[in-house]
């Protein structure tokens, strides 16, 4: 006999106390994750000052880290967590309590060592059908961010080729090596 799992609401999810992972919600089942190490860490860090400094600089959007969630479903509720979101400007009135439902502009995964290319393609997947512009999958061992649109076919970007954001980020462009270090 299977028993099913018990499904909780995005409301506790927030309740939880910190126990050092990461959770979400996959339609009510709670999912955990255990710290991804410090070369992803780094990268989350790197491409959220890239994305945070364009924002500041430009007074245009705002950057949430990964300890942020967005409310993408309700009944189940599904609460996802991207390691770099970037909301456009007036969709956010300001910090929220709790978590905002909606999918972010842009949104960032970084591959981790436990991670499978196919398991972050259905990742960036999942955020484009929830309404995200652009999902970012950034990966620190091949030094590639490969970029997904809707109704595109993804596309690989190398250390040396450059990300422009100009669809959504007006002026923002960067090359790809900047998401991962300081210097090519």
């Amino acid at each position: 006999m299977t028993t099913k799992p018990k499904l909780i609401t995005a409301d506790e999810l927030l309740l939880m106390p910190d126990d050092g992972m990461q959770h979400e919600l996959i339609r009510g089942v709670l999912t955990e994750d255990m710290p991804p190490g410090d070369e992803h860490g780094l990268t989350v860090i790197r491409i959220g000052m890239l994305f945070g400094n364009y924002s500041e600089e430009n007074d245009y959007g705002d950057v949430r880290g990964g300890d942020s969630g967005f409310l993408l479903e309700r009944n189940p509720d599904t609460v996802r967590a991207p390691d770099v979101a970037w909301v456009a400007p007036g969709r956010l009135p300001g910090p929220v309590i709790g978590y905002p439902a909606l999918a972010p502009d842009l949104v960032v995964e970084v591959k981790s060592p436990g991670n499978s290319r196919r398991e972050m393609a259905e990742k960036a997947e999942m955020w484009l059908s929830h309404g995200s512009r652009i999902a970012l999958v950034a990966d620190p061992r091949r030094i590639t961010v490969t970029v997904y649109r809707p109704n595109q076919p993804p596309q690989v970007l190398n250390e040396f080729d450059t990300f422009d954001g100009a669809d959504i980020l007006p002026g923002f462009t960067a090359p790809v090596w900047r998401f991962f270090r300081r210097r090519p």
